[in-house]
């Protein structure tokens, strides 16, 4: 993360800072939301993929009320931002296409300005010729959950973090769908009121978000990459990461 503020400093941004805090504020907020929805007997579903968020606008309108109403790491980055400044522009980096729908999302105050793909982003360099350069590994806003929340499960194991850390004595039985087809079985099911589970983790993507159209490296390369930095990271709380860093307060609702 290092090397990326530095790289994208040199193409002309102002800064970076890593969405995995963003993943951090989603998870609180969406664990609050599953608390409450569990005790009511509510069943939800995750609303951080746009892909997935989009398959149930437009094909499964009828569960829109089931949706979490929190907003993505992305759009939770860009609010944090634009609360310290409101000229602020984002620009959100990452493997994912759907993100640039979301980012037209007028309803959806304060987000993302625009959003790139590596491709994208690995272009802006090769013309300014500017590389990735070996930096030390001591960069780092997100907890280890935050930095997981791109991978198929990782939503549902913040989460589940959040829940232990707000003494919630809940296990929460979620069917976490790994790509589109997974996803559609999901929300037919609970259409019809036969979703054995009590949440849907919804990711479009086949490993999350990782596995995203823009991604540069097979997945098998990047669980390798990612598990090595990873590996170096602290073991900071959610909940502490946040108050530490004093985005707590952050609204986190679409509406």
């Amino acid at each position: 993360m290092a090397s990326w503020k530095t790289a994208l400093k040199k193409v002309g941004f102002a800064d970076m800072v890593e969405v995995a805090l963003g993943g951090d504020m989603t998870a609180a907020a969406e664990a609050a939301e599953w608390a409450e929805a569990y005790k009511e007997g509510k069943k939800m579903t995750t609303s951080c993929c746009p892909a997935f968020v989009n398959m149930i606008k437009q094909h499964f309108p009828q569960l829109l009320d089931n949706m979490s109403t929190t907003v993505s790491p992305m759009c939770a980055i860009s609010r944090m931002l634009k609360e310290k400044d409101p000229e602020t522009v984002t620009v959100f980096i990452g493997p994912c296409i759907a993100k640039k729908s979301e980012t037209l999302d007028l309803n959806i105050k304060d987000n993302a300005d625009y959003a790139m793909t590596f491709g994208e982003i690995r272009a802006m360099m090769r013309a300014k010729g500017v590389e990735l350069e070996p930096e030390e590994n001591t960069y780092q806003e997100g907890s280890v959950f935050g930095k997981r929340f791109g991978n198929a499960g990782g939503v549902t194991a913040a989460v589940v973090e959040c829940f232990k850390e707000m003494n919630e004595d809940i296990t929460p039985n979620v069917m976490k769908c790994n790509g589109a087809a997974e996803c559609k079985k999901a929300l037919l099911l609970m259409k019809v009121g036969k979703l054995p589970a009590d949440f849907v983790e919804g990711m479009a993507c086949v490993g999350g978000c990782v596995g995203g159209p823009s991604k540069h490296k097979t997945e098998l390369e990047a669980k390798k990459a990612r598990d090595l930095l990873i590996g170096q990271a602290d073991d900071r709380e959610v909940h502490a990461n946040l108050k530490n860093l004093g985005v707590d307060q952050v609204a986190m609702h679409r509406h």
